[in-house]
């Protein structure tokens, strides 16, 4: 019986090393890591053969702190700095023991004769069956959070994986120790902190999330009219190209705008824009979205329309109302384009239609230096 169980911690440090080897970067070459690694495995399963035939405990589990040694080569043969391979050395420990302490009292349903073998076959299906889902999770997935996180999260994310390597064993400990006040007393105070660690994670990767979606939300969005900026314009353009669907965009223009910051002020220049802003999103905005994509530049992007001119027609019957008795709204000029008629980019299509926002307003001062 006592050599199956050894066979079932050989399993158990091959399939650990397996993991090790794949979740972290190898910077040796495999001349030197092969040995290396044959001969510390086989001066730790001479120290492991010695402690577990004098302390037969550790033939049910305790035996796993000797595979911490293990942390000696990996740090040298690999790249992974030593907190991200204690990170995998403890998840992976935690694994394969909750692994084994499955086989061992699953095996305890078959007879004691062969309650060994048993348990030996058990954990070998288990490993068939679970190994890849593991290896996925922790290389895909935990390792990417451990590796890509800031420094703070990392940390975090360090402490929770030798937090639960450590429940794993206090577990085992109670099992081995069912008796013992000691053991049910380390269990529980493990699995208060683990607990306690993994809600703390949650919320800060939760505050990180939403933090991250704020600095999005505020990247696109321009601070003094609220409205989408010139990036959020692009990207929904980008995507509209992409897509292959229609639409139509008016480049409009505040004539004599800088005369408004000159005569009254930059205050009273950006109460200009935001009243132009309002009184356009309320004649327009459940057709569409308007940009602010410079000081005085506007973009109002239109979906599935039959063209540029209908844009532009709804767009120049617009009458803006004076922001105030004396201070009156000096009109706008605007030129448009569609997609895909006009162009076949959003970078195109946005130049199709500034330059002809451009001769429409070098039309318009023409007419009105006629009429004076």
């Amino acid at each position: 019986m006592q050599y199956l169980f050894s066979l079932m911690i050989v399993e158990m440090l091959c399939v650990n090393l397996y993991v090790s080897h794949i979740c972290l970067d190898r910077k040796a070459a495999p001349i030197i890591v092969v040995p290396v690694m044959v001969l510390f495995t086989g001066a730790l399963l001479g120290v492991s053969t010695v402690a577990i035939s004098n302390l037969p405990e550790y033939g049910y589990g305790r035996f796993v702190f000797l595979g911490f040694f293990y942390l000696i080569p990996l740090v040298f043969l690999y790249r992974r700095g030593i907190k991200t391979t204690v990170s995998v050395m403890c998840l992976s420990w935690s694994y394969t023991m909750l692994v084994f302490l499955f086989a061992k009292y699953l095996g305890q349903f078959f007879p004691e004769s062969m309650q060994a073998s048993a348990a030996l076959v058990i954990q070998t299906v288990t490993y068939l069956c679970t190994l890849h889902f593991f290896l996925h999770m922790l290389h895909e997935k935990l390792l990417y959070v451990i590796v890509h996180a800031d420094p703070y999260k990392g940390d975090m994310l360090f402490r929770l994986s030798v937090s639960t390597c450590v429940v794993a064993f206090c577990a085992n400990w109670v099992l081995l120790q069912e008796n013992s006040l000691m053991a049910k007393l380390a269990l529980v105070c493990t699995l208060a902190v683990n607990t306690t660690m993994m809600y703390q994670a949650l919320y800060d990767l939760t505050k990180a999330q939403r933090h991250a979606v704020q600095t999005r939300k505020e990247s696109l969005t321009d601070a003094l009219t609220g409205l989408n900026n010139r990036r959020a314009f692009f990207e929904q353009a980008e995507q509209l190209v992409e897509q292959g669907r229609p639409f139509s965009i008016a480049f409009i223009d505040l004539d004599r705008f800088k005369s408004i910051n000159d005569t009254y002020g930059h205050m009273t220049g950006d109460w200009y824009l935001k009243h132009f802003t309002q009184e356009f999103i309320r004649h327009f905005s459940d057709e569409g979205a308007l940009y602010r994509i410079a000081g005085d530049e506007f973009v109002y992007l239109r979906e599935e329309e039959p063209g540029a001119e209908a844009v532009l027609k709804s767009v120049c019957s617009l009458s803006i109302a004076p922001l105030a008795p004396d201070i009156p709204f000096l009109g706008f000029s605007c030129g448009g384009g569609s997609f895909p008629a006009d162009a076949k980019t959003a970078d195109e299509l946005l130049a199709v239609a500034d330059s002809r926002m451009y001769q429409a307003k070098m039309k318009a001062r023409a007419v009105a230096e006629n009429t004076v």
